[in-house]
């Protein structure tokens, strides 16, 4: 046990620093050569020389004490800004959960939606063409194209503010579809019964969609920095470009990843749940797989048992209202 701690604890600062305190160091040289070259001399070698040779040069500068102090200034400068670019992160992941009620998120939603109906619209039209004409190659061809675009905008109608909350809330609705299972509550007991290896796989890329995430708190910091020295500011829209690259990336990757686990491993969970069946989950099954993981029974457990062991006859709108009532909860 103490050499499994001591391994542990190991990898927990190795992971630390590789994900916090490096990028952190980075960030707080970039505050110091903020501080000394500032917007007029941003890329001046000569002032940053100059300064480095007047430290050389100061009588404290041999000091141990004052080493000392300035090194731990610097890692705890550090340290503070791998924490608040890893909150950053977590905002930023929040925030792909938004479904658009606030104003501004309201009208992006909207946008998008607009987006995609017209995508749609071009793709019925595409559609209609090609039935018309099944042979022809440029028919077949703009109907490829058309339904790429629209893939590109949301696999389903957008209705959220931003493309990575769409691509979430697409498997959602398109597990339910073709399952009628509902994945938000499902998903935990599906976890369990998946083998190690795809938890494993799934695990990796929740890890690429948070660092994305924090990626762009640490583009955020720069910007900001870059009201002070502007190289920074241009680091910082790197970063940022390059973490909506990557969040995109790693949450398509993510989402194929569930939905596949869904696809593979539903008729497993019903198994595990005592369902009767072979071949294809169906959406049959999928319905008895939510309705067992919502304790949709509990309306029957609601009505107690007569003395004869069969329930008491009960108001038909108050048992609907019941099992309305679980549903939704």
């Amino acid at each position: 046990m103490t050499a499994f701690l001591a391994e542990l604890g190991k990898q927990l600062v190795t992971r630390w620093t590789a994900t916090l305190m490096v990028p952190g160091a980075l960030f707080a040289g970039a505050v110091v050569l903020a501080q000394i070259l500032g917007h007029r001399h941003a890329v001046d070698r000569r002032v940053l020389e100059s300064w480095l040779d007047t430290i050389a040069a100061d009588p404290t500068g041999g000091r141990n004490a004052t080493l000392l102090i300035a090194a731990a200034g610097f890692l705890l400068g550090a340290a503070a800004a791998g924490l608040l670019a890893g909150a950053v992160g977590l905002l930023v992941e929040w925030s792909w959960g938004l479904t658009g009620s606030a104003p501004v998120l309201r009208w992006l939603a909207g946008s998008r939606r607009r987006r995609w109906a017209a995508a749609d619209a071009e793709v019925a039209e595409a559609e209609r063409a090609l039935l018309a004409d099944p042979a022809d190659p440029a028919t077949r061809d703009r109907t490829r194209r058309a339904i790429a675009r629209r893939a590109a905008i949301g696999l389903v109608a957008a209705e959220r503010p931003t493309w990575i909350g769409d691509r979430l809330h697409a498997v959602d609705v398109r597990v339910h579809h073709s399952y009628a299972i509902d994945l938000a509550t499902v998903w935990p007991r599906l976890w369990l019964v998946l083998p190690e290896a795809v938890r494993g796989e799934v695990t990796a890329v929740q890890d690429r969609c948070a660092s994305a995430a924090r990626l762009t708190g640490w583009g955020l910091l720069y910007v900001l920095l870059g009201a002070l020295w502007w190289p920074a500011l241009v680091v910082g829209m790197v970063a940022l470009f390059t973490a909506r690259y990557r969040a995109r990336l790693a949450v398509g990757v993510y989402t194929e990843l569930v939905e596949a686990a869904v696809d593979i491993y539903g008729r497993r969970l019903a198994t595990q749940l005592g369902l009767p069946g072979q071949g294809r989950l169906t959406a049959e099954t999928g319905a008895e797989i939510s309705a067992i993981v919502r304790k949709d029974d509990v309306v029957r457990q609601l009505r107690p048992l007569s003395p004869a062991g069969s329930p008491p006859p009960a108001d038909a709108d108050a048992v609907a209202q019941l099992t309305d009532m679980s549903r939704r909860t």
